[in-house]
């Protein structure tokens, strides 16, 4: 079910020029989308452009790895 409502929700970007926001940690989800804005603790810290699953999965591990070590103080 949740393919048929990404495909259709693609088809009324493409068929009806509609624009969606779509809020996902879904690599998979994203991959649907024209453009994908990263955010990090309320700020923009990243964006890619025709993304694919593996592109967005690499791409959330790099984030995830570099915040391991904010906030410590050892």
């Amino acid at each position: 079910a949740g393919s048929e409502v990404l495909d259709f929700l693609r088809r009324s970007v493409d068929d009806l020029g509609q624009t969606i926001v779509m809020v996902t940690h879904d690599p998979v989800a994203a991959s649907y989308a024209d453009r994908i804005v990263f955010l990090a603790d309320g700020h923009i810290v990243d964006e890619m452009r025709d993304p694919t699953a593996d592109r967005v999965l690499d791409r959330m591990r790099n984030f995830d790895s570099a915040s391991r070590g904010w906030g410590r103080t050892s």
